[in-house]
């Protein structure tokens, strides 16, 4: 996420504007984890890391990230809840280990993300109340 400061002096007109300054901040959003089951904590650092590299591909800004990782389930399982700027994207996968699970999901993710890119129109849609 990208945020632009403006600073002025306090006395500044509009006609001061070339004094004016900006700042910009890029912000490092951490992906929320909720674990189930065994999830080592070497593996979320992984489906963190994974998660983050995916995101690069992000039409917009990226608001909130939450993984759930269910190492219980049938097979090892993660979701990712992508908050992109008021639109969600849902992605998971199943994989034989939590890594392979993983990279599967990284690629769901990265896939999903350019289809939003190339295609707008055609991406989240917000709900109707």
């Amino acid at each position: 996420m990208r945020i632009m400061v403006e600073a002025r002096p306090s006395d500044s007109t509009d006609d001061d504007i070339e004094e004016a300054t900006v700042t910009v901040i890029d912000l490092v959003l951490e992906p929320q984890v909720r674990a189930y089951g065994e999830v080592t904590p070497e593996a979320e650092d992984y489906a963190r890391e994974k998660v983050m590299v995916a995101l690069r591909h992000a039409p917009a800004p990226v608001l909130r990230v939450r993984l759930t990782m269910d190492g219980a389930a049938y097979g090892d399982r993660i979701d990712a809840h992508v908050d992109l700027s008021g639109f969600g994207v849902h992605v998971h996968a199943v994989g034989e280990t939590m890594q392979e699970a993983t990279d599967r999901l990284q690629e769901r993710l990265r896939s999903r993300l350019h289809h939003l890119t190339r295609r707008p129109a055609q991406g989240a849609r917000r709900r109707v109340a």
